[in-house]
């Protein structure tokens, strides 16, 4: 049973704090775009490999779909367990790679061992990204990724996430010389806050229906790693039954199990948006609770869902989520909440996944 309040949830206050967070970080980084860009041109013509476990590797799907959107660098994610198990999978003979172990302690042994494997067997150069930058992982790579960050006490990552996120998304961006990006970049964390904060209300609302037993998240491209994320956080929080499919995926066969009780999450994208229109109404007519997460520019779904949340159009499809993910954290939170389950201590999970292989 959870008696604290808010205030006192660990996972309350990094939630909270993380747009903070990445200003810090983003101000690290104006300092060293000539030495990001410098890494990216180095492998520019390898193919970059993000992996990591749990959260990270569903960062390294949003990542990996990003990196390749804003510079053209062909990436890819695949989870440290199959570098550990078929690397000759992974790594083809016949093409370059670098590999991006991401990890929020820098000491997951999968992801750390993925990373030696990748170095040592495969004479593969590795690009380590982590909260801890003074990590074996982070020491022992080629190259790494820094920047200022205060230590999580939760189990969950939250911040972690988005921070990594964020990291990557502006080297992309001071590779690709994308200014308009990068100024974006600059207003995305006071956005995001706002956003958080206007819509924290409706998010406890929605996590305090208990007709909600089955959760859905749905999102194409960069947004499936989003919903993977939100489906974990869901599981891990509220001990729940939580599923991520590809949006238009979940026509086949998935939607049989949507009743009444199922809340589907839709994360929408101008790509994708002509085909999730119809896929919303569609689902509507189950019987389950919508909430879709779209764009002022995106036309209206208020005929058709249950809740919205509207994010300003002023910002690129690529931004939307860091936008999103706050609010899906929120969700999980207070989900946790409304079931008496301390989300700081989740069951059966640890902080660090530590093993002897």
């Amino acid at each position: 049973m959870s008696e604290k309040s808010e205030e006192s949830d660990f996972t309350y206050q990094e939630i909270l704090r993380q747009q903070a967070g990445w200003k810090k970080a983003i101000v690290h980084w104006h300092s060293q775009n000539d030495a990001l860009k410098s890494i990216v041109d180095k492998f520019k013509d390898r193919i970059w490999v993000f992996s990591g476990c749990g959260t990270s590797y569903y960062l390294a799907q949003t990542a990996s779909s990003l990196f390749e959107l804003i510079t053209g660098i062909r990436s890819l994610a695949v989870p440290a367990s199959e570098v550990l198990t078929y690397p000759e999978i992974v790594f083809n003979p016949k093409s370059n790679y670098l590999f991006i172990p991401l990890s929020r302690s820098g000491t997951t042994t999968e992801t750390v061992k993925a990373a030696e494997i990748a170095r040592d067997l495969f004479d593969i150069p590795t690009f380590a990204i982590s909260c801890n930058s003074q990590s074996a992982m982070s020491t022992q790579s080629q190259d790494r990724l820094e920047f200022p960050f205060e230590t999580e006490r939760s189990v969950v990552m939250t911040g972690s996430f988005t921070t990594m996120l964020l990291s990557i998304i502006y080297l992309a961006a001071v590779a690709a010389n994308d200014t308009d990006l990068l100024s974006q970049l600059n207003s995305i964390p006071d956005a995001s806050f706002a956003l958080m904060t206007k819509n924290q209300s409706l998010i406890q609302k929605i996590a305090a229906n208990r007709l909600s037993q089955e959760f859905v998240f749905l999102g194409q491209g960069p947004m499936l790693g989003i919903a993977n994320e939100a489906s974990l956080k869901m599981q891990e929080m509220t001990i729940s039954v939580s599923h991520a499919f590809h949006a238009l995926e979940y026509r086949h066969g998935p939607m049989s199990t949507a009743t009444q009780n199922t809340l589907i999450c839709i994360l929408c994208c101008q790509p994708a948006l002509r085909y999730e229109i119809p896929l919303v109404k569609d689902l509507k007519k189950l019987g389950a609770n919508i909430l879709v997460f779209h764009s002022h520019s995106n036309g209206r779904f208020s005929d058709f869902t249950d809740y919205e949340i509207n994010i300003k159009d002023e910002f690129s499809d690529l931004l939307k989520p860091l936008l999103f993910m706050p609010l899906l954290q929120m969700l999980a939170y207070y989900r946790a909440k409304a079931k008496n389950i301390n989300p700081d201590t989740p069951k059966n999970l640890s902080q660090v996944v530590e093993l002897s292989l």
